[in-house]
């Protein structure tokens, strides 16, 4: 008989935070960190989706705020599974586009940019760090409750382990995107 073991990858539900459209550096900084902070909008899930036997979430208020709603056992917070930071690549009073500031600073991330609070490299490794970790500790079906940008690198990392499941391009608030991995073949 086979033997599967089962990741469910989930962005956070969307976040009540809104934004001007036009912003400064500090302004846009000050919205990073209200954003951290606001509650979300729960969404009803399809059935079937809390068969899980452990869950592991960002310690981010939104997404912990998120696995309580989805996973009624115990859940467990970790830091390995928070956002890629984001930080103003330019120090300006100029007023720029929200979404410049978005784009801005995921594009310093990728480059490495010293105006960003985490490099790719630091990214990557939490995330081999996180996923090593819960294949170490065993073959349980396991739930993560993250964030949108982080699951794109957290699937790449699943998929180089072995796993299998759809493909994140723009993950959805509180689509849960299944990852699965035979482990053992016994007759």
């Amino acid at each position: 008989m086979e033997k599967f073991m089962k990741i469910g990858l989930v962005r956070h539900f969307e976040v009540n935070c809104p934004h001007e459209f036009l912003m400064n550096a500090a302004k846009f900084r000050e919205w990073v960190n209200q954003y951290d902070c606001s509650p979300t909008k729960p969404i009803a899930l399809p059935a079937g989706t809390d068969n899980w036997d452990k869950c592991y979430c960002s310690d981010l208020p939104r997404a912990v705020e998120t696995a309580q709603h989805i996973y009624q056992g115990e859940i467990i917070k970790t830091g390995l599974l928070r956002e890629v930071p984001i930080a103003p690549v330019i120090e300006t009073n100029l007023k720029l586009p929200y979404p410049f500031w978005l784009a801005a600073g995921r594009l310093a991330w990728y480059c490495s940019h010293q105006s960003q609070p985490e490099t790719m490299r630091q990214t990557k490794w939490r995330i081999q760090r996180f996923i090593a970790g819960i294949l170490e500790a065993g073959n349980s079906d396991i739930l993560i409750v993250t964030h949108g940008f982080l699951m794109i690198y957290i699937q790449q990392e699943l998929l180089n382990k072995g796993f299998t499941g759809g493909r994140i391009r723009k993950a959805r608030h509180g689509k849960i995107q299944v990852f699965t991995k035979k482990l053992t073949k016994t007759t």
